[in-house]
């Protein structure tokens, strides 16, 4: 039985509020107003979080842009499922911003985020039309994932009602790959998401090197939506619960 909307939400407050190093499963039963034993059947460790929230807000954009627009082009179709996710996993940001830190040091905390993170690309793919099979598909989640880790960098700072940097963020990062593509293959998007071989190989250079090549994304094209085939970064330093600075990673959510 999965957690609740309003037991994850106290859940990350507890996080917030002890910080994620020195959360332990106490705190949680104590905040989801359970007995340990009651906390048992739910997870098996505080590490589980990042899969249910990966689960949740999954299912939050799925079912906000299930009728989206196959008429648009995949690059607003994108736009509009991850401004979707950036609304879902607001109530959660800075216990998030919290744990990206901590993921520096915490080994498993980076590997569960990045893990997760990299699942929940594939069903935003999915949610924009342009989900893909085999090796394709997972360097489109590759390259989703470079975009997203790029604007939820601005996504953590931004205190503007209407998110308006995130959106910035988000429509640059999104123009960036674009223009990438376009210096490789003679095409919009579709050059982007389209493209026999890809962009840029992991040892090529531009905003999307090292990311298994922005080829991930060929074939996006601007193919309707029924045409298609388909969280934390870890660093080094020593652990932190205190809240990110600007330069804070922001790969957030992935079980």
């Amino acid at each position: 039985m999965p957690l609740s909307s309003t037991q994850l939400e106290r859940a990350f407050a507890t996080v917030e509020e002890k910080g994620w190093s020195r959360l332990t499963l106490a705190d949680l039963a104590a905040a989801l107003e359970l007995t340990l034993v009651d906390l048992r059947a739910l997870i098996d460790s505080k590490y589980d979080l990042i899969s249910a929230l990966s689960r949740h807000v999954d299912v939050a954009v799925l079912e906000e842009c299930a009728s989206i627009d196959a008429n648009d082009s995949p690059r607003d179709r994108l736009f509009e499922v991850m401004m979707a996710r950036f609304d879902a996993l607001t109530p959660y940001r800075d216990a998030l911003g919290m744990m990206a830190f901590s993921a520096r040091s915490d080994l498993r905390l980076a590997a569960m985020t990045h893990k997760h993170l990299q699942r929940s690309m594939g069903w935003m793919l999915e949610a924009a039309g342009l989900g893909e099979g085999g090796l394709r598909g997972k360097f489109r989640q590759n390259g989703l994932t470079v975009v997203y880790i790029r604007a939820s960098m601005a996504w953590l700072k931004d205190g503007s009602e209407d998110l308006s940097a995130t959106m910035k963020a988000l429509d640059q990062a999104l123009e960036d790959a674009e223009r990438w593509a376009n210096s490789v293959e003679n095409g919009s998007l579709s050059g982007l998401f389209g493209g026999a071989d890809g962009i840029g190989g992991a040892g090529g250079s531009g905003p999307f090197a090292g990311f298994g090549g922005f080829g991930g994304f060929a074939g996006f094209g601007n193919r309707p939506v029924g045409d298609a085939d388909a969280d934390f970064g870890a660093g080094t330093g020593a652990e932190t619960d205190a809240k990110p600075g600007p330069a804070a990673p922001a790969n957030l959510d992935k079980s």
